[in-house]
């Protein structure tokens, strides 16, 4: 955006843009509805051709138009279709949408599918929370709404459910699909099996304490003991990590000390929680769990970007 502001100084002649990433709107709260404030008024102009002109100069003001005119639509329409997801910003309150889709809901004159699509990419909002994000992150597939659907039902569920029962529990919320979909929309979020997530998952015999929130209030409750400790986000495990003192290790991160630059801005947002595990073998231990799993999830929880071994000094 901050390119596409000069682009419009140049063909307007005015003040050049301010330095730094721009975003193009944010998105507000009025009561239960979604609203946008645009960041800068350039981004929503529509500016006459001077008489005399240039061609240059004519096509360029044009196509500014063009593009704000269509920014503004498909902000607007996005704010009405995905309505629930702006007031929550949980993924499994997204609609499914395709490009295509949204067109033919939502004409407007000369924007068509690969329009759409770049424009999407390059307009950023931020969202009520504060969060930066692309348009283009609002069009999800009907495999990938159902992933998000899944993992929120496997986080709550006290039992194991297989697929089978997954489907059945998508159906009983209006979402048709079959025992294939579901195992693959699953898997898309590297979500384990029935048979993984019944063996207790990655964990093994690991013997974690439950879950509470990392803060201040709580550290008093952490033994000064060897161990291994998992930090957890909206449900999904962020950070496996060792300590030869538990509670000295997660009360520098409530204090802000966290040499982890990956590990950094998990710990800022919302809804951070933590558990233990007390060991003496707390480097073999921390090993054997991130093997576990990558086995089962595919992929390393999202902030040991080094593997087991080294988180535990980070």
């Amino acid at each position: 955006m901050a390119k596409y502001r000069e682009y419009i100084a140049s063909a307007r002649g005015i003040a050049a843009a301010q330095a730094g990433e721009m975003v193009y709107a944010s998105v507000k709260i009025s009561g239960r509805n979604p609203t946008i404030e645009i960041a800068d008024p350039c981004f929503a102009g529509n500016y006459p051709v001077p008489a005399g002109a240039g061609l240059r100069t004519t096509c360029s003001l044009r196509w500014i138009n063009t593009r704000n005119r269509f920014s503004r639509h498909v902000l607007r329409r996005l704010l009405r279709h995905q309505k629930q997801y702006w007031l929550t910003e949980q993924e499994a309150d997204l609609r499914p949408l395709s490009l295509s889709r949204f067109l033919a809901k939502n004409p407007s004159r000369h924007l068509d599918v690969s329009r759409l699509s770049r424009l999407l990419s390059a307009i950023r909002v931020k969202t009520p929370k504060g969060r930066n994000m692309a348009l283009r992150s609002l069009f999800v597939s009907k495999r990938r709404f159902c992933s998000f659907v899944i993992r929120e039902m496997v986080n709550q569920s006290k039992k194991s459910l297989n697929d089978r029962e997954l489907r059945e529990r998508l159906s009983r919320k209006g979402i048709s699909v079959s025992i294939r979909t579901a195992c693959y929309a699953r898997g898309l979020l590297h979500i384990p099996n029935h048979a993984e997530r019944n063996g207790s998952g990655y964990e093994g015999k690991a013997r974690f304490s439950g879950y509470f929130p990392l803060n201040k209030a709580n550290i008093p409750r952490i033994p000064e003991i060897p161990g291994v400790y998992e930090i957890s986000v909206r449900g999904m495990t962020a950070y496996l990590g060792t300590t030869k003192c538990l509670r000295k290790r997660l009360m520098h991160y409530t204090s802000g000390q966290i040499k982890n630059t990956a590990l950094r801005p998990i710990i800022g947002e919302s809804g951070v929680n933590v558990r233990y595990f007390p060991t003496e073998n707390y480097r073999d231990c921390e090993k054997r769990l991130l093997l576990n799993f990558k086995a089962c999830f595919g992929v390393l929880p999202m902030a040991n970007v080094l593997g087991g071994g080294t988180n535990g000094n980070h």
